[in-house]
Formats: structure tokens, C-alpha cells, sequence
């Protein structure tokens, strides 16, 4: 095979590639679930996923504070970035005994970001696609939970 006849078929690969997937619409990252808001302050979007939080049953188990923490050591201008952990025993138990391995995706969190005038709320969402189906409608269930208790944060 002649080197111009190589180079043809590398472009067609490498156009046919780009077309294939460099200009598909990109899915949003089904374990991860976003809102946000520009109407309420970062502090009561903070203040909003406490009381969502705690209205569900979920005891708040851990709250990093990463944006002003670096900000304090550095001495520098730096964005809020906030971390909160939470839990609910009753319903650790459950997905638990469903699958021991589960332990990995606790406890739940929410990240929080102040971003271009927006305050954004994040979470991870639970693995759906298990062999388990009891575990996988729990799993939805508790995503469920984790998709409202955003939306209460950033609701007006």
C-alpha cells in the first residue's frame, strides 16, 4: 500500500471518529445529580441542605469547608467550596445487608460550589444497574431522596 493511500485511510478513520463521538451530545454522568440557583446566597443554600438534611432522617456526619479553609491558610481570594456528609443508620443497615459492598458509597454527600454568580449543588447518586434488584429499587429510592434534598437547597 502506497504512503498516500495510508494517509487517506488514516483521515477517514480519524474523520469518521470525530464524527462518531466527538460530536455526539455527551450524556450527563448518571452518578451524579446537579441543580443550582442565582436568587439565594451561598450561606442559605448551606443552611437550606441542614435543615433538608435533617427533615429526612439523615444525621449530618461530617462538613468540610475547603473554600474558606484554603482561603484562611493561603491569605488568598478563593471561591466557597463545601462538602457535607450525612447518614441514616436505619437505611445504611438495609442497603448494607443487601450488599456489603455498598459501604463504599457512604455515607451520602453533597458538594457545594460557588461558581460565575451561581451557587451549585451536587451529589452522587447510588448505582443503579446491579444483578441485585432489590438493591437497585433501593438504590432508586434513595436517589430519590438525594435529588430532592437538592432541590430544596436551591428552590426559591
Amino acid at each position: 500500500m502506497n504512503r498516500s493511500l495510508r494517509r487517506l485511510i488514516v483521515h477517514l478513520i480519524l474523520g469518521m471518529t470525530w464524527l462518531l463521538f466527538g460530536c455526539s451530545p455527551k450524556d450527563p454522568d448518571p452518578l451524579y445529580y446537579s441543580a443550582e440557583t442565582t436568587s439565594k446566597s451561598y450561606s442559605d443554600v448551606l443552611a437550606e441542605l441542614e435543615v433538608a438534611i435533617t427533615e429526612r432522617n439523615f444525621r449530618i456526619t461530617g462538613h468540610n469547608k475547603i473554600g474558606s479553609v484554603i482561603r484562611e491558610r493561603e491569605n488568598i481570594a478563593f471561591p466557597d467550596y463545601d462538602t457535607l456528609q450525612f447518614c441514616n443508620l436505619t437505611q445504611a443497615r438495609v442497603m448494607l445487608e443487601m450488599s456489603p459492598a455498598s459501604v463504599a458509597w457512604m455515607p451520602c454527600n453533597v458538594a457545594v460550589r460557588s461558581e460565575g454568580g451561581k451557587v451549585i449543588v451536587t451529589t452522587h447518586l447510588l448505582p443503579t444497574d446491579s444483578r441485585d434488584t432489590r438493591l437497585n429499587e433501593f438504590a432508586r429510592k434513595m436517589n430519590e431522596e438525594l435529588k430532592t434534598i437538592v432541590h430544596f437547597a436551591v428552590e426559591n
